[in-house]
This record gives C-alpha cells, sequence and structure tokens, in this order.
C-alpha cells in the first residue's frame, strides 16, 4: 500500500464526519491513521486501522456521497499492492465491498472501485476467492459481466477470482458465466481487442462441462469472430479454438455454424497460420527439435483447427450444404497444390475426404475434377507422413465406387504406393498404404494384374523375377506391427476372392495365368492367412482367412502353397481345432468354450454369430482338408494321416 494512504483516507472521513454529521471521534481515528501509516512504511499491516475504516464506511450512504467514492477510490488504488490482499479479507473490506457491488442500482463510481478492490484482493488468495463466490455475491458479479461499460473492470476481476481456482471457476460456470460473456461479446460497443486474452481464457473454462442450452445458437459464431482480431495471440487463439470445438459437440450449435458459413472463418485463420512451404528443407523433413517456440504454439493450433473443421466437415448437414462447386470446397482443392503448406493439404485431405462419403461425389471428384491425380502427384513428391497419411485415406475413399477402382489403380499408382511399404519407422502410413491397396483390389482384377506385375521389363534383372505383390508380402515379414500384419492377410484375401469371382467373366486361360503367377512367383503368399487363421481376437478376420485358404486350396497351385504354412505344427493344430473343436492335445479348444454357460443338457448359450462363424469356419478346413489330399500335396505322412481321421470325423 502506497505511503501515508491513510493520511489521504483520514483527509476523507474528516471530510465525511462533518458532512454528514457522523457520531465519530475523529481526533482518535486520525492517531490511528497516522500509526497505521508508520506501521506501513515498516513493511507492518495494520488490520485494526483497515477495521477502523471499514466501519467508517458503514456509517456514510452509499448513494449520492463523493466522500463514499473518494475512500472507495483510495483502497482501490491501495488494493493493487498484493501484500494487502489478506488484511483486505481479515478486515472485512471486501466482504463489505462485495456486498456494496451485490446492490441492485449501483452507479458505476462506486461500483468500479468497488470491483477493482475484489479483483486485486482475489488474485491469487484463495481465502478471499471463496468468499467472493458465496452465494450471496456470485450472481451479482456474472450478472456484471453483461455490463459492456464497465467490461474493462468486470473481466480482470472475474479472471483473477477464477485464474487457476477451479473451485471459483466451478462457481462461475453453474452460475452462467457463458451465457453472459455470450451477451457480451454480442454488444457491438465492447471493445473486446483490450481485453481478448482475459475473453479467451474465461470462454474455454466456463464451456467446460457446462450445459450450453442457455447460450443461444449464435454464440459459436461469436466465438469464432474473435479469430478475425487482428491482435489475437496464438495462444488466445488456441483457447478460442478449443471453446469452439466444445460448442460443435452439440448438433444445434453444428447446425448454426455451417447455415452461417462459419467455417470460412476458421479456413481463414489456418490460411494465415500456415507458412509458405518451404524450398530449403525436404518436404519429408521435420523441423530440427528445439525449434522456435512461437511455430510450436501455431503448429499446435494449425492442428487444433485442422481437428476442429475434420470433425464439422464429417457432419451430415455439411454435405447437404456443400457440393464439389461450392465456394469452401473449391478452396480446399486448391490447397491441394504440391508444394503448398502441409496443414493445408492435411486439412484438405480430411474435409475432402469426410465430403467423398457418397459413390456419386467419389465419382465426380475422380472422373470430372480429377482429385486422384493431385494427390498421387503429393504421394510421388515424398510428402511429409502426415501429409501421406491423409492422402491415401482420402484415396481409399474415392476408391470406393466400383467404376473408379480400375481409374485410380495404374502401374503408377501401384508402384507410388508400395515406396511405402519400405518405410518401416512410419507403420501408420505403411498401414494406410495396405488399406487403399486392399480397396483398390476389391473386385477389380484389372487392378489385381497391376500388383502381379514384375518390378522391371529386364528378363536379365533379379527384379523381373520379383512383383510389387513380393514388396507387400516382404514388409509382412519385417514389421511388427500388427494393424499392418492384419491388412495384408486381409489383402491376400481380396486378392484371391477377386480372381475367383473374376473367373466367370474371363476366359480359363485368363484366370489360370494369373492363379499360376499368383503362386508361381510368391511361395509365401499364404504365410499372411495362416497368421489370422491362428488368432481368436478378431473372429470375422479369421472367417475370412479360413475362407481364402479354402480357395486357394482348389488349385494344385495354390494347395502346394497353403500346405507349406501347415506343415508347421502350430499352424496344423489351428486346423484340427477348427474341425473338430479340441486342440491337438485332446483339451476342448478354449474358443469353442469361452464366456460360455451350459446346463446339464449341454445346451450353448454362446451369440448365435459367433456359433454361425465356426461351422462356417469348420466347413471352410474341411473343403481346405478334401482339396489338399486330393491334390496329393507334399505333406508330413502323419499329418496326412490325421487330415483322413479328421475328415471322417
Amino acid at each position: 500500500m502506497a505511503e501515508r494512504i491513510f493520511a489521504s483516507l483520514g483527509v476523507v472521513i474528516k471530510h465525511a464526519a462533518e458532512e454528514h454529521e457522523l457520531d465519530l471521534d475523529v481526533r482518535a481515528i486520525l492517531v490511528i491513521l497516522r500509526q497505521a501509516d508508520e506501521a506501513s512504511r515498516r513493511g507492518i499491516r495494520d488490520v485494526e486501522a483497515l477495521i477502523t475504516v471499514r466501519n467508517v464506511l458503514d456509517q456514510l450512504p452509499v448513494s449520492h456521497s463523493q466522500d463514499f467514492v473518494e475512500a472507495a477510490r483510495i483502497l482501490a488504488d491501495a488494493s493493487r499492492d498484493g501484500s494487502w490482499r489478506l488484511p483486505f479479507g481479515q478486515s472485512g473490506l471486501l466482504a463489505f465491498f462485495l456486498r456494496v457491488q451485490a446492490i441492485e442500482g449501483t452507479a458505476d463510481d462506486i461500483l468500479v472501485p468497488s470491483l477493482r478492490i475484489i479483483g486485486n484482493a482475489c488474485a491469487d488468495t484463495d481465502i478471499n476467492r471463496e468468499l467472493a463466490t458465496s452465494p450471496e455475491y456470485l450472481p451479482s458479479l456474472v450478472g456484471h459481466v453483461e455490463n459492456h461499460g464497465i467490461s474493462r473492470i468486470i473481466i480482470p476481476v472475474v479472471y483473477n477470482i477464477c485464474n487457476d481456482y477451479e473451485r471459483a471457476q466451478h462457481a462461475f460456470r453453474t452460475n452462467g458465466l457463458c451465457p453472459a460473456l455470450m451477451k457480451l461479446l454480442a454488444v457491438s460497443q465492447f471493445e473486446r481487442s483490450a481485453l481478448l486474452t482475459l475473453v479467451c481464457s474465461l470462454l474455454e473454462f466456463s464451456t467446460q462441462q457446462y450445459d450450453l442450452v442457455n447460450c443461444p445458437e449464435h454464440s459459436v459464431q461469436t466465438v469464432a469472430e474473435l479469430l478475425q482480431e487482428e491482435t489475437i495471440e496464438p495462444n488466445d487463439m488456441l483457447l478460442v479454438v478449443n471453446t469452439i470445438s466444445v460448442f460443435l459437440q452439440h448438433e444445434r450449435f453444428q447446425s448454426y455454424f455451417i447455415e452461417q458459413d462459419s467455417i470460412n472463418i476458421l479456413m481463414d485463420a489456418i490460411v494465415r497460420l500456415s507458412p509458405i512451404a518451404s524450398t530449403s528443407r525436404p518436404q519429408n523433413t521435420l523441423p530440427p527439435v528445439g525449434g522456435d517456440p512461437e511455430e510450436e504454439i501455431q503448429s499446435s493450433l494449425r492442428s487444433a483447427i485442422t481437428q476442429v473443421l475434420a470433425d464439422i466437415s464429417a457432419i451430415g448437414a455439411f454435405a447437404d450444404r456443400y457440393t464439389v462447386d461450392s465456394s469452401p470446397v473449391k478452396t480446399l482443392i486448391r490447397w491441394l497444390e504440391t508444394q503448398g503448406p502441409q496443414q493445408l493439404q492435411i486439412c484438405a485431405c480430411l474435409m475432402l475426404g469426410n465430403l467423398a462419403r457418397s459413390d456419386e461425389v467419389c465419382r465426380e471428384m475422380v472422373n470430372r475434377l480429377g482429385l486422384h491425380d493431385r494427390l498421387l502427384e503429393i504421394l510421388a513428391d515424398q510428402a511429409h507422413p502426415q501429409v501421406s497419411y491423409a492422402v491415401l485415406s482420402f484415396l481409399r475413399n474415392l476408391a470406393l465406387p466400383t467404376e473408379n477402382k480400375a481409374i485410380l489403380g495404374t502401374q503408377n499408382s501401384v508402384e507410388i504406393i508400395s515406396r511405402f511399404w519400405s518405410l518401416d519407422v512410419n507403420p501408420q502410413v505403411q498401414h494406410a498404404s495396405v488399406g487403399l491397396l486392399r480397396q483398390l483390389l476389391n473386385g477389380c482384377i484389372s487392378n489385381v494384374r497391376w500388383l502381379l506385375e514384375s518390378l522391371s521389363t529386364d528378363q536379365d534383372s533379379p527384379a523381373y523375377e520379383k512383383t510389387y505383390l513380393s514388396l507387400l508380402l516382404l514388409m509382412f515379414g519385417r514389421t511388427d506391427d500388427a494393424a499392418t500384419k492384419f491388412e495384408v492377410a486381409r489383402t491376400v484375401a481380396t486378392i484371391c476372392r477377386c480372381i475367383s469371382s473374376s473367373s466367370q467373366g474371363l476366359p480359363l486361360e485368363s484366370t489360370n495365368a494369373i492363379w499360376h503367377r499368383l503362386y508361381g512367383m510368391h511361395l509365401d503368399i499364404a504365410t499372411p492367412l495362416a497368421m489370422i487363421i491362428s488368432q481368436s481376437r478378431f473372429p470375422i478376420l479369421r472367417s475370412e482367412g479360413w475362407f481364402a485358404l479354402a480357395l486357394m486350396a482348389r488349385t494344385r497351385e495354390g494347395s502346394v502353397a497353403v500346405s507349406e504354412v501347415f506343415q508347421r505344427l502350430e499352424v496344423f493344430s489351428v486346423l484340427v481345432t477348427a474341425i473338430t473343436g479340441q486342440s491337438t492335445n485332446g483339451s476342448e479348444h478354449p474358443a469353442s468354450v469361452q464366456g460360455t454357460t451350459s446346463d446339464s443338457s449341454g445346451s450353448d448359450d454362446r451369440p448365435e454369430q459367433t456359433r454361425e462363424m465356426e461351422v462356417k469356419d469348420r466347413e471352410n478346413a474341411l473343403v481346405l482338408v478334401n482339396e489338399l489330399l486330393r491334390h496329393t500335396v507334399r505333406l508330413n505322412f502323419l499329418f496326412i494321416s490325421i487330415l483322413r481321421r479328421i475328415c471322417s470325423h
């Protein structure tokens, strides 16, 4: 507290006693105040002197008293000294001015210094904050937030009470701070730029775990418009984006956001934050560790905005409003420039990928707009792994319509996709690339042929004996990522189904040639399928494996490939179990009894779908065994004996 502040209060009290004819021992009070000033210079905070001042203020009329206004102003200036925060609370001055601000109709010349005292006294002082959030004071404090005339005071006050204090945040949140802020922000006279940081902080915590039903629909638009403030800092922008994300978890705000084309605000913001692609560093490398902290904040902000835009674009109302010829979609397409900012490419892929959820839109994006060509160019340019992942995911959506598969699936695209199979440090990208490949192969025999093409046209080159499928199988054997292994196995199953189903429309020689190339150049083709039939976590994938193996075993070459994996005892035991329901050691197969209960009649209470899948697995396993025996492939004599026995089981 400033020196001789009590002396200044003494002057006011002396005048007030004369003006209002107060029954005070002015001389004694002045002595107390003079001693308090002396103690203050020695660093001692005189709580008794503050109590004396409070008692005098109790006798002054709150309204129409210039002395009261002046005393409040002096105390407000003094309260900026943090050492007086506790004494203000202990003396009752804080409670006094909390009561003053709660009086309805209090004039601004009294309200403003009262709020200043409250805000300063509560800063980093939990015991005072606890008092300020009492039920008798809190509603009026929240109500003042709507008064734009005192916004420069009340916003810092609320911030001081709530900052890093969860109990106060919860109290203000449940008493409607969010709707009050929305009303304040909607007032055109409110000078938000000066208070932007504090407003953004209050917005973020006031919307967390709060029922936003009390906020008008335009609230999400109002919050988004804060991003257009020229003075807004990246940290504050991040708070705003987090707040927008909370609003957009509710359908009515989603609808309003889309109807008002508010995505343009977010798209403009991410453009401002996205640096022009650097030519000094390769696109597929990250910035050096320990980079610019401001750039790290902006990177987090770009990612946050991208996530919000991706989420909103996944809503059905987004596709209803924005066609491929709409302005926002055209902007997204422009972001797919090969040398463009990476975050814009990622954002465009996520949003356009969400838009591409109908065959009609996918066909239009491929046939009329040729977006797949742009996407393949990005992949061929060795994009950053995050960009590559987004592009691959978008291409996978575009590959869903049957007629798009052959357009997307060329030797060039297969070659580009196969490059990712050697990037073992990026399993997520590898998984996405295999997922795209599987979608391209599904029901498209021409793409299967591309996959079986030799890596070189030079017959003297070792690469001539290898295919793109060879590279895929090499990755399967090398990777430790379970999800990628499963995806490769499903791809092999898809190849088998595609060749088998296409045989009805192809000459027999063509079909046999494809089967021959599949088995003759890939001796380990059945290995991925052996993996998925040996696991019990995903029964659907296990069934895919049995079906594919049964298809393979129908030809002699396929039987040879299948027999190779069943030479391993652990895989052979899986076959025995699938047919008999018992493992090779005679015990009941765990998958057949897990999670079941039986009564005395032996009834099975497992889900019907589970039982049906096991029946189909057994049927496919029996087909497989019969085909192996029919083709008399190379098998251990003991294995053949067991096969004959289980077939007659």
